[in-house]
């Protein structure tokens, strides 16, 4: 008697099909990574540039400062340094500075040229921006301490038009 002893090799077509699934899906999952990761990256760009421009509006303001603080001592006593938070972007034109409730002088000049430089260097390197500073509170010198708000349009990273806006908060003292 002859016994035939059938065995399988290779591999059928269901198998192969479920394999080129489950690679078909990893490669998606990839795709999708790569996808957020560069939205993610973007949005960490823009809040460097933020943090580098709160840096240079703090060095701006402490530069005006310095010859008030290097005249001032307890025998004559000087005015206060010029204040940078009367100077707000224009509501119409966000590329304009008004610094009209700045006391006049020249003190008020370099002000508000300082806050127009450093404002169309904002608008050129943020999409949408905008800034507030005020004072921030405890004044205990006698110096201004400001609170610094730069707020941008990040779509990328939202995926509603509510979260499109991204800020950035500092003090500067």
């Amino acid at each position: 008697m002859f016994k035939s002893i059938h065995q399988q090799s290779g591999l059928s077509l269901i198998e192969v099909m479920v394999s080129v699934m489950i690679l078909g899906l990893g490669l998606l999952g990839l795709a999708a990574l790569q996808t957020r990761s560069v939205m993610m990256n973007q949005s960490a760009y823009y809040r460097s540039i933020a943090a580098d421009l709160a840096a240079e509006l703090s060095d701006r303001i402490r530069a005006n400062r310095t010859p008030f603080l290097a005249s001032s001592d307890a025998d004559n006593p000087v005015a206060l340094p010029p204040d940078f938070s009367k100077c707000v972007q224009n509501s119409a034109n966000k590329d304009n500075i008004d610094c009209t409730a700045q006391a006049s002088g020249v003190e008020s000049y370099l002000v508000s040229t300082e806050m127009t430089n450093w404002n169309q260097f904002l608008r050129s390197q943020l999409p949408e921006a905008t800034f507030t500073l005020v004072q921030a509170s405890g004044q205990s010198t006698g110096f201004y301490r400001y609170t610094l708000e730069i707020s941008w349009l990040d779509n990328r990273s939202a995926s509603s038009v509510a979260s499109q806006t991204a800020t950035y908060s500092t003090v500067i003292e």
